[in-house]
């Protein structure tokens, strides 16, 4: 998988925006249908955590600053319009604040739509899309936030394993 130097920037600066928000990121990569592996357009998506936690504390224990949620029509809206347009949803991103960019427990079950509330999550049948995950690991250091990794995963029909595409460090 590759990023273009803008996407990249992009997302970032979108993780680093909802650190300061105290809440996880999360969204879509895109790119031309002609170069599978390369995305080069990032669009965010509305983290719904804290909506549903308020509303439903039981069945959705975490806030935003530990998980994430999103419109799933949004998603189908913004894969069907992706391919009509030869520009395909490729990555779901999301990140984790003052944590690893692994994936958990909770991210596999959401994603693989398994169960994630109360109960101990566990896997489902699998993503609805046959996407790339990419988690984005991001610490506040001195009160300014910092990515420190990326960690991309795919689904093996089992669960997810890393990709091997991983960044350390990106800025000093």
């Amino acid at each position: 998988m590759r990023i273009s130097r803008d996407a990249l920037a992009a997302l970032e600066a979108d993780v680093c925006a909802r650190y300061q928000k105290h809440e996880e990121a999360c969204g879509l990569l895109v790119g031309p249908a002609d170069e599978p592996l390369f995305c080069d357009e990032v669009v965010p998506l509305v983290n719904l955590a804290n909506r549903m936690h308020e509303l439903d504390p039981a069945s959705y224990p975490r806030d935003a600053r530990t998980s994430f949620l999103f419109r799933e029509q949004e998603l189908d809206d913004r894969v069907l319009a992706g391919a009509e347009r030869a520009r395909p949803v490729k990555v779901l991103y999301h990140s984790h604040l003052d944590s690893a960019a692994n994936f958990s427990a909770m991210d596999a079950a959401l994603l693989s739509r398994g169960s994630f509330g109360a109960r101990r999550p566990s896997l489902g049948a699998g993503p609805k899309y046959p996407l790339t995950f990419l988690v984005v690991s991001v610490f506040g250091t001195s009160g300014v936030p910092v990515v420190r990794e990326h960690c991309a995963y795919r689904w093996t029909g089992r669960g997810f394993d890393a990709t091997g595409f991983a960044t350390g460090p990106l800025h000093s």
